[in-house]
């Protein structure tokens, strides 16, 4: 049994008369995830940088295989908000310390990353997004020799537009409404590169900047914000789609004038079809019943796994700078000074997808979690997000451990 259609839009006779003169590798004998299911004892052949076949049983001739028996096979994980890793942070505007974070969320599995830059100025930001673009136009060209990298889809702007009393980890005194003078630029500059920017949609001039953003194609994401429902039912009504990361930081059912109840971001989130939810798998952000009932609540389509990793994700414990404040790192997670409230997670998209799974979610939506919904929230879902022909060859073996074994970031090999 196999399935090689030619991808939606080419000339099959041609695609595969080029496939033919790639490079090969095929992947077999492993638990093939795929969006119809899971195809045990399944393969899948890699021609050059794309996927050439998917299917069960004996696998095709390449010039070189893995051997995945008894491992998972995934799609690239797709890391729609992270910060940092391995010691490297997105907001240095730094060339080394972004290949750096890039390589460390690689190993785990992240094969399609938006780099997030916390709330700053506009000279900062646009510095962090010019450092950005560059590492992203380098990767794209091939800059970085033979050596795999993770595709670098954009970036996410996660502020200043926030509430401060829900600030989180964000700098102090660097919040506040949107204002033109501020975004405009931004936009104009970097419009086709930012990919979502997060608000509190409670601000004055919210729901113009929501407007703004959906006419220039930026993703509106709600978050760190104090918002009751009817903010957020208006924000949605402006084209906000996004909730940033669901339940941390941000508005949860309250009471008003004393006895009538409201919904938050949090539950509006749950409940709105039209709003897609980031979750933080770690079991600190998210405890595993809350975990569970966003499940509950949403389906695969509408949630997307996310790191929100903060620099030092994957160093040894220990005190470390971000943000301009110190922060407490643990093998769990990221503290602030007071070590009671999270400074971000510790995670990679493996660890996350390893965590729910333990929790006993089916592989396919964990696979959906991590690759295919955030591949279609950014409109790419047709080159990235599933094991499908004619697909980017973004592949994760995980084994039954649920540990990363190897990466394959458009057919080439990052480890294992």
């Amino acid at each position: 049994m196999r399935w090689e259609p030619a991808p939606r839009g080419t000339d099959a006779r041609a695609w595969r008369s080029e496939c033919s003169l790639m490079p090969s590798l095929v992947i077999h004998s492993g638990r093939v995830v795929t969006p119809h299911g899971v195809l045990d004892g399944g393969y899948v052949l890699v021609q050059g940088a794309r996927i050439a076949q998917v299917g069960v049983g004996s696998a095709p001739p390449a010039e070189r295989e893995i051997d995945a028996s008894g491992m998972w096979v995934l799609p690239g994980f797709i890391d729609l908000h992270c910060h940092g890793g391995g010691g490297g942070s997105f907001q240095e505007a730094d060339a080394d310390a972004i290949r750096v974070a890039l390589a460390a969320h690689l190993r785990g599995g992240t094969t399609a990353i938006v780099p997030t830059i916390a709330a700053c100025g506009q000279e900062e930001r646009h510095r962090c997004l010019r450092a950005l673009r560059a590492a992203a136009d380098g990767i794209a060209a091939g800059a970085v020799a033979a050596e795999a990298a993770p595709t670098v889809l954009g970036a996410y702007l996660e502020g200043p537009y926030f509430a401060a009393e829900e600030r989180g980890a964000q700098p102090r005194g660097l919040t506040g409404p949107p204002d033109p003078a501020d975004y405009e630029p931004t936009l104009e500059e970097f419009g086709h590169f930012v990919k979502v920017w997060a608000l509190a949609p409670e601000l004055p001039g919210a729901l113009q900047f929501v407007r703004r953003l959906k006419g220039a194609g930026v993703i509106a994401a709600l978050g760190h914000s104090s918002a009751s429902e009817g903010h957020v039912e208006a924000a949605v009504g402006a084209g906000a789609t996004l909730v940033n990361h669901v339940y941390c930081a941000q508005s949860t059912f309250h009471r008003v004038e004393g006895s009538e109840k409201r919904l938050g971001i949090a539950e509006m989130g749950l409940l709105l079809d039209g709003l897609t939810v980031e979750a933080i798998a770690d079991g600190k952000h998210l405890t595993p019943n809350l975990l569970r009932l966003v499940l509950k609540c949403k389906r695969p389509s509408e949630v997307c796994l996310v790191t929100d990793a903060m620099p030092a994700a994957g160093m040894p414990p220990g005190p470390y700078g971000f943000l301009g404040e110190t922060v407490w790192v643990t093998e769990e997670v990221a503290y602030r000074a007071d070590r009671r409230r999270y400074a971000g997670s510790v995670l990679t998209m493996a660890t996350a997808v390893g965590n729910l799974a333990r929790q006993g979610v089916a592989m396919t939506a964990v696979a959906e979690m991590a690759a295919l919904t955030p591949a279609r929230l950014l409109g790419i879902d047709r080159r990235k997000g599933s094991l499908e022909v004619g697909k980017d060859a973004d592949v994760v073996t995980m084994s039954e451990e649920l540990e990363a074994r190897g990466v394959l970031a458009g057919g080439a090999t990052a480890n294992g």
